[in-house]
């Protein structure tokens, strides 16, 4: 996961896949893949400490007791400019109407949110960090870097980012394929934006959580 402050317009984040629960539809929406009810582990995002040092995330086992819905696919542009249309989302530049929308801010995400719910009569949002890496399935990289000391994590780190493809190429939809769950495109072809804030946060020895705290200045997104 990477953290993007609302400043910062990532040229390659898109703001895809809002998440919503189930409500009264008044119009067709987008095409969706539900998740049952389930446990999952979740790497947890942000910045976290034990006995004064920097180490990687706690592992979380989480649970959802309703099903939830998320995006087939990523924001197209041409869904996008229905918003633009509408007076509702800034513009944007153009490209092929099936592209995934990028250069998108978190507020910019939020106002398509909001528009689309009025649009279809449900309440759409963003997916929190936790429900993105269950969508992802096997397609989530879990980058923790171990609890070396200083030095080793930067060394992993550097090795991690050496190592890792590069696409530089923007993709239609569907173009980085499906997932075991059926969704397309996820951690490829762009990043996605999450409702999570950044984190902080403490672990006694045994790695359970003492203390986090949230800083909502800044968002989490995920992808790659």
């Amino acid at each position: 996961m990477k953290l993007s402050t609302v400043a910062v317009l990532l040229l390659v984040v898109s703001f895809t896949i809002p998440v919503h629960r189930p409500g009264p539809i008044n119009s067709a929406g987008p095409e969706m893949v539900t998740l049952a009810p389930g446990a999952w582990s979740y790497r947890a995002s942000g910045t976290w400490h034990r006995d004064g040092r920097q180490v990687d995330p706690p592992r979380l086992a989480l649970e959802d007791d309703a099903p939830f819905s998320i995006m087939r696919h990523q924001v197209s542009r041409g869904e996008y400019a229905a918003c633009v249309a509408d007076g509702a989302c800034l513009p944007s530049e153009g490209g092929p109407a099936d592209e995934p929308r990028t250069q998108v801010s978190w507020h910019d995400a939020q106002a398509y949110a909001s528009w689309l719910s009025k649009e279809t009569g449900q309440t759409w949002r963003l997916p929190t960090d936790a429900e993105w890496q269950r969508a992802a399935a096997e397609r989530f990289t879990d980058d923790a870097l171990g609890d070396g000391d200083l030095s080793d994590r930067w060394l992993a780190r550097y090795a991690q980012e050496a190592e890792a493809e590069v696409h530089p190429v923007l993709r239609l939809l569907g173009g980085w394929g499906t997932n075991s769950l059926g969704i397309a495109d996820l951690a490829g072809n762009v990043w996605e934006w999450t409702n999570s804030c950044a984190v902080t946060g403490t672990l006694d020895s045994s790695g359970r959580v003492l203390a986090q705290s949230d800083y909502c200045g800044a968002r989490i997104v995920e992808g790659r």
